[in-house]
Formats: C-alpha cells, sequence, structure tokens
C-alpha cells in the first residue's frame, strides 16, 4: 500500500546569506506542513562550499530521524538558471554539491548549453541513477525550449519549477499550448513542481510562507525515504496544489475500443470549490468543467486519443492569510502517458 506525503525542494536557511533560521528550527516549523524538506542553500564558489549547512543538516537528522532532509544548494548552473541537483546521503551529497559550484558556475565563465549538458554527464558519470536535477525560479528566465529540449535528453533532468512564494508563475508549464506541452508530445517525460522558496516568514517581517504551507508538491511513495521520494520526482508520481486545493485524486488511461480514443478516468476531492478543471492533451483543452462545488469529483469517459494527458485547476481568488490583497489556488495532476 502506498501513501501520499507532501514536501518542499526549495527552503532556505541560515546557511544563505539571506537566510534566517537555523536548519533545524526550519524543520521543527515546517513539520505541521511537510513529510520531507530539502535545504537549498545558494551554492557559492568556494573549495568546501555547504559546510556549515551540512553540519546543520546532519544534526537536524539525527534530532528528527523521521524526516528526510536533502541537502543541495542552488548552483547558477551554465544555462541561466538556479539548478540544484538531489541525490540520497548514502551517494556521497556532501563532494556533490562541492564539485558543481567548482566545475559548473556560471559566474566563473561557465556558460551554454553545451556546458549544461556536460555538467548533467559529469553527475550521471559520478554519481548515477540516484540524482535528480531540478530547475527553481518560474520566469526568472523561462528556459529556452531549444535548452529544455537537449538538457530533457538526460535521465536526470525530470523537474522543472511551476509556482513559487507570490504565485510567480511559470506560464510556459502553466499555459495550454506551451513549451511543455510541445515537450511533452515528444514523449519527453518533464515533470512541473511547486515550491516555497522559503527565506523570512511573515510573521517575522519576511514575506514568506512556511515550506509546505501555501504550495505543496504530494508524492506517491511505498515509505518516507530517499530513495522513494527521488523516483517520485523522477517518474512524475505527484501532483502540485496552491492552499491543497485538491486531494486524493485518482487518474488512470486505459485502451479504448475505439483506437481513436482513450478511456479516461480521473477521481479528486475538491477542498476548494473549482473555477474550472481541464484536461489537456497534445497542447490543446480535450475537456474542460466549469463551477465545481467542493466534495468528491469523478469523471470517466474516452477522449481522443494523445500522446498524453495532464490536469490543470484553479478556483476564484481569495483573501490572503498574512498580506494584503488576493492569491488563487491552483492546482496540477501531472502527465501520465497514453
Amino acid at each position: 500500500m502506498g501513501q501520499w506525503i507532501v514536501g518542499d525542494l526549495h527552503a532556505h536557511s541560515r546557511c544563505c546569506e539571506d537566510g534566517t533560521l537555523p536548519v533545524a528550527e526550519l524543520v521543527e516549523r515546517s513539520r505541521a506542513y511537510c513529510d520531507f524538506l530539502a535545504i537549498s542553500g545558494h551554492a557559492r564558489n568556494s573549495d568546501n562550499w555547504g559546510e556549515a549547512q551540512y553540519a546543520e543538516v546532519t544534526e537536524a537528522r539525527a534530532a528528527f530521524p523521521d524526516i528526510p532532509i536533502f541537502h543541495t544548494g542552488e548552483v547558477e548552473f551554465p544555462v541561466e538558471r538556479h539548478a540544484m541537483m538531489l541525490t540520497h546521503p548514502g551517494n556521497r551529497e556532501f563532494e556533490l554539491q562541492r564539485e558543481l559550484v567548482r566545475r559548473f558556475d556560471r559566474r566563473a565563465g561557465v556558460v551554454g548549453i553545451e556546458a549544461a549538458e556536460e555538467a548533467l554527464r559529469f553527475v550521471e558519470e559520478g554519481w548515477g541513477g540516484d540524482t535528480l536535477m531540478v530547475f527553481n525560479h518560474p520566469n526568472a528566465p523561462d528556459l529556452s525550449y531549444e535548452h529544455a529540449e537537449r538538457l530533457s535528453r538526460s535521465d536526470l533532468f525530470k523537474v522543472m519549477a511551476c509556482i513559487d512564494r507570490g504565485e510567480r508563475r511559470a506560464e510556459q508549464m502553466w499555459a495550454v499550448g506551451g513549451d511543455w506541452d510541445r515537450l511533452l508530445a515528444k514523449g519527453r517525460r518533464l515533470f512541473a513542481r511547486f515550491g516555497s522558496d522559503f527565506h523570512r516568514h511573515f510573521s517575522a517581517g519576511g514575506r514568506d510562507y512556511w515550506p509546505g504551507e501555501f504550495v505543496q508538491d504530494h508524492l506517491w511513495v511505498e515509505r518516507v525515504g530517499y530513495r522513494e521520494i527521488l523516483n517520485a520526482y523522477r517518474s512524475g508520481a505527484f501532483y502540485c496544489t496552491v492552499d491543497n486545493m485538491v486531494s486524493d485524486p485518482v487518474f488512470a488511461v486505459s485502451e479504448s475500443a475505439d483506437a481513436g480514443s482513450m478511456n479516461l478516468k480521473l477521481e479528486c476531492t475538491i477542498n476548494l470549490p473549482a473555477a474550472f478543471i481541464e484536461i489537456v492533451s497534445d497542447g490543446r483543452v480535450a475537456r474542460r468543467f466549469s463551477d465545481i462545488p467542493a466534495g468528491a469529483w469523478r469523471f470517466s469517459d474516452t477522449l481522443p486519443r494523445g500522446t498524453y494527458y495532464r490536469v490543470r485547476g484553479a478556483a476564484e481568488p481569495r483573501p490572503r492569510k498574512y498580506s494584503e490583497g488576493d492569491y488563487q489556488p491552483v492546482f496540477l495532476l501531472n502527465p501520465v502517458f497514453a
């Protein structure tokens, strides 16, 4: 039997120049919302980047043995994006972060798509399949389609950020018919995630929610462990929410008697009434539902055969918890492939 767990891959501790909390306190505060966490230092070019963070992560693991805590860092990748490499504690995790910033820091002049591909080969050869690359920060800037297509050929690059703090949203991942849909139509297994990018909480004068408080990644795992979490992200066995808009989804496709169609089953609990839910296939909306009340919701029917199917939905804007203005709850179910 599997289970849904919630976590956040993008949280900063005091080990960053703009972070505020010790790792142990950050984990303690996040326990109300998260089953796992990644401590995502700002990688800086030095011989032993991350020593202080790694020491605090090691201590926090001893204090909270039931919560997987990844040690990772945001590297200024050769293509203009913050990238993180994640691996489990038994796979030379400190050395991985150190070598990435030594060898592949864009600020040191290591620039371009060829250097980015070299970085992926370097990690794959040295650390193997127990490693995962994640791109952070929606729209900071967008990764070009050409670069995303080339990098997505690697088994290590599987996850890109769609939403982070302040609801910054990557249209190339959210919009219908954008770069993500083009890649999925080519059969590329690339998945979307949300993340807090936590630095300082609203209650302490910052502008951030606790990891897992505002945005959530929900992973389906057999047990709560480092390898299981990495495998769920790698295989797309997760979905993402703002404010836990939906829960417990069931999403599956199967062959239909009609060669031009597929059977599709979609079920979930809608926690916040949905303004719309859309099933997207091959860069277009294959089915749209509007004004869906909270509660159990089910759909089962045939749809035109496509390469893949993904689901997105949104609620009406709601008042923010800590600050002025509104926010919009949304959710994404990562694609299933025909």
